[in-house]
């Protein structure tokens, strides 16, 4: 698929009417410092989910950082993702396509490169997606930043653990697995957790 067809699919997606969001404050030791606001749009056989998370935070170390995230998915399969970031005024930009066989990645963000061309198998999880599906201990997840599949492992009861090459993410569950209540990254910027907008009405 060229970028062309990408382009027009993102289009008839946009037209789609079965269409979720949700928002994510972010904090940091208990203080809000952003937010993160998650799409996915569903269009018979494609799927499009798009995070777009905004910091703002100047208390010893000053982080401004605006971050937007797109993954297209055919039948359950990723085909394309992209990452355009801006951090301190710095901009990054990742992308991810499949090409007939294989993956081309190219990451780029801050204090990291990566790229590669040798990943055959399909991508069934990346991370925007987490937002809206519960995954199992055991999937593999792309993160579309770094261009890598990490493994989520189980670290306790509706909890799970996911090591990217920058960061940890950790996702915790209510007690039926059925919905998101908090996500914990750890990585090289600073740590944070990220909770859904209660305030805020689906």
């Amino acid at each position: 698929m060229n970028a062309r067809c990408i382009v027009s699919f993102f289009f008839l997606l946009s037209l789609a009417a079965q269409a979720q969001d949700k928002v994510f404050v972010i904090k940091m030791a208990g203080i809000k410092i952003g937010k993160l606001h998650a799409y996915h749009i569903k269009n018979s056989s494609f799927d499009y989910y798009v995070t777009h998370s905004t910091v703002d935070f100047s208390v010893i170390l000053k982080i401004k950082a605006d971050i937007k995230t797109e993954s297209l998915y055919h039948n359950g399969v990723l085909i394309k993702a992209m990452v355009n970031s801006t951090l301190n005024g710095v901009p990054y930009a990742s992308k991810t396509v499949w090409n007939k066989d294989h993956y081309t990645i190219d990451c780029r963000t801050y204090k990291y490169t990566y790229k590669d061309s040798t990943l055959t198998k399909p991508i069934h999880w990346t991370a925007s997606k987490l937002y809206f599906e519960i995954p199992s201990a055991g999937d593999e997840v792309f993160t579309e930043s770094y261009g890598k599949l990490g493994m989520l492992t189980e670290t306790g009861k509706n909890t799970l653990k996911m090591t990217s090459p920058k960061s940890k993410q950790t996702y915790y569950y209510n007690a039926e697995h059925s919905k998101l209540l908090r996500i914990e990254v750890i990585n090289s910027i600073k740590n944070f957790d990220m909770y859904p907008d209660t305030l805020r009405q689906e």
